[in-house]
């Protein structure tokens, strides 16, 4: 077992792709969104005159976009993942990881079937035929 759970790491290891860069905008979106998380989240630990001012700060700065990583989108529908390259790729790994982790237990489920294949029929064999009689 210890070294199906080394070998399953080792596989999706080797099947991982290496994750993609994000350019400077989009992770300024990101931490600007964890930013206004954990100021309503830490609120209790400032002083209410510092919540209200760093509160209005970021409300004025979603409302006018500052943060976003492509302004001119704002309001539109969001694009299709499945027409997206990048998504496919981010969906086909996760397909390779679900594989690497399938096909080893399946190879354990058929060996311990294997092992235990007589095992439940010796044992209900002698109460079948004591109700036969």
């Amino acid at each position: 077992m210890i070294l199906t759970g080394v070998l399953r790491h080792y596989a999706t290891v080797l099947l991982a792709s290496t994750p993609k860069k994000l350019e400077l905008p989009a992770i300024r979106e990101q931490r600007s969104l964890l930013r206004g998380i954990n100021l309503r989240n830490n609120a209790h630990s400032i002083s209410p005159s510092a919540f209200a001012t760093r509160k209005n700060y970021m409300i004025t700065a979603y409302k006018e976009g500052t943060f976003l990583k492509d302004p001119g989108n704002r309001g539109k529908a969001a694009p299709n993942p499945m027409t997206d390259p990048a998504a496919m790729e981010g969906m086909m790994g996760m397909m390779k990881g679900n594989m690497a982790m399938m096909v080893p237990q399946t190879l354990i489920m058929s060996w311990i079937n294997a092992f235990f294949a007589g095992f439940v029929i010796s044992m209900f064999a002698p109460l079948f035929l004591i109700s036969i009689i």
